[in-house]
């Protein structure tokens, strides 16, 4: 058994920017799955979005991030996010964080999807995501932190109804037990439950099942957003073609050649991804394959080598200027539910980054606002924390029936079904046809069990398991379509939440 002040559960931007405050004052454990070079952050092709240039104005990016979250976003969380960005990136960037500039050397700021002002600051082209983490990893190395790697968590522990740490499997498979004061689930997305995703195959939602297992409420798990253009070649997906493309004037086409966003919505191709997510996925559905035109770009390996890699890899014809693309499974929306410091309905538990259902993307997240989140949230909370005095005694790590092996659904499947069911477009038939093929192998209102004496493989079937059930419950639950979720049994789409109303606020799941 080991103990920390501070139990960080994940390696993305999140967990590194908790741990960079946190460790300023207090002693800090950061537990990764895999490697330190694991996870989604390290892949984020797009910027980080900032009203950093004398054009723009956080008040500009405050109107955009709610109208791309049909007004569902809480106002307060999205007022600190777009005020606080300009003002902690800048104190990074005099710290040696580089963007790219222009030839005379201030930034050169993209647009992407739903942005009404070139705010995008980016890193090597399409590398935004893997410099900031070596920037950013170089510095928690300096400080006196312990990383655990190929650490796969369990569960949390749980006394009194208090959070005092968790459990993982360690690289050789051993139970490893770790107490803490505080700790805090950043263990990023669920895209590994799907089978096409931009995703880190490895993330399928373990932060939620554990809290769920630890009775913490959840919230909005149904707004999941689908990225619309994922590199589609020789039946497969092969990369992300990041919305940085579009916003430097690439074109969405058919077979044909025809655009196809002309006219689906006033910012055509640049309309907020929800909306070009569906219009793509129309195609798809009739057979057709949909194309990214890049003739506009100029020197387009040279500004995008990451996405120029990935082509060659899929062997996409890059001399044809056109890039094969459909949708695929992005972001997660919804989450644990936190407020604006990250605090939990559990006490001493705290959750950041993805995983965290905050409610500052509403419904549906404006592009390359989830790196901002990360620094934004990640330092909020790294300097708020205030870890319990002393840990409470512990006779009893878990008070559960202990689960003999277990009959748990295939990984594949899993994916399979669940994409199917909880796509683009979602109705209650094929929501209800997943839950019951979920049933047969365990319902979410059986009593806990132990996990410790389970393999790896087991835990993360359970996880998924536990994921997506969560997921098709709340995507039955809520009937009306509105942002990243359309429900085709229950009405159109709402583009906005001003005729949808706000009675779903502040709805969370489980409580």
């Amino acid at each position: 058994m080991l103990k920390t002040d501070i139990l960080i559960i994940g390696g993305g931007l999140a967990a590194i920017m908790t741990a960079l405050k946190a460790s300023e004052r207090y002693k800090v454990t950061l537990a990764i799955k895999g490697t330190r070079k694991n996870g989604n952050s390290w892949r984020a092709q797009g910027g980080i979005a900032a009203a950093l240039s004398s054009i723009d104005h956080p008040e500009l990016h405050y109107e955009d991030t709610m109208k791309a979250g049909c007004d569902q976003n809480d106002p307060e969380l999205v007022k600190i996010l777009v005020h606080e960005g300009p003002i902690r990136l800048t104190q990074w960037m005099e710290r040696g964080l580089v963007f790219d500039t222009k030839e005379d050397g201030t930034l050169a700021l993209g647009r992407e999807g739903a942005h009404s002002q070139r705010r995008i600051v980016h890193n090597d082209g399409d590398q935004t995501g893997k410099v900031c983490m070596e920037f950013f990893w170089e510095l928690l190395e300096e400080r006196d932190v312990t990383i655990l790697e190929n650490h796969q968590a369990i569960d949390l522990i749980i006394v009194a109804h208090e959070c005092v740490g968790a459990t993982f499997h360690g690289p050789s498979g051993q139970v490893v037990s770790i107490r803490s004061r505080a700790t805090v689930l950043a263990t990023g997305g669920i895209g590994g439950l799907f089978e096409a995703t931009t995703n880190d195959p490895t993330l399928v939602g373990d932060g939620l099942a554990m809290a769920k297992r630890a009775g913490a409420t959840l919230r909005d798990l149904e707004f999941i957003q689908f990225h619309p253009t994922l590199i589609y070649s020789q039946s497969r997906v092969i990369g992300l073609a990041s919305e940085a493309l579009r916003g430097e004037g690439a074109l969405l086409v058919n077979e044909s050649g025809q655009l196809i966003m002309e006219s689906e919505h006033p910012l055509k191709d640049l309309a907020p991804r929800d909306v070009v997510a569906r219009v793509i996925q129309r195609y798809v559905h009739l057979g057709e394959q949909v194309f990214l035109d890049i003739s506009m770009i100029h020197k387009f390996e040279t500004r995008f080598p990451q996405i120029a890699a990935f082509c060659q890899r899929g062997k996409v014809d890059l001399a044809q200027k056109r890039i094969p693309i459909r949708p695929g499974a992005h972001f997660h929306m919804g989450g644990v539910e936190t407020d604006a410091f990250g605090k939990t309905s559990i006490p001493h538990l705290y959750a950041v980054g993805e995983v965290a259902g905050n409610n500052v993307h509403g419904a549906n997240r404006l592009a390359s606002n989830s790196l901002l989140e990360a620094i934004v949230f990640g330092e909020r909370l790294g300097e708020y924390l205030a870890p319990r005095p002393t840990l409470p005694t512990l006779f009893s790590v878990n008070n559960k029936e202990r689960a003999v092996t277990p009959k748990l659904p295939n990984v594949n499947e899993v994916r399979k079904r669940v994409s199917h069911a909880l796509n683009i477009t979602r109705n209650e038939a094929d929501l209800k046809e997943l839950l019951h093929w979920l049933n047969q192998y365990r319902s979410l209102s059986e009593k806990k069990y132990d996990r410790t004496s389970w393999s790896k493989e087991e835990i993360t079937r359970d996880n998924m398991h536990i994921v997506a059930s969560l997921l098709a419950t709340a995507a039955i639950d809520r009937k009306v379509s509105c942002g990243a979720h359309e429900r085709s049994d229950t009405g159109k789409p709402h583009t906005t939440g001003l005729d949808y109303g706000q009675s779903y606020h502040k709805r969370g799941v489980g409580r």
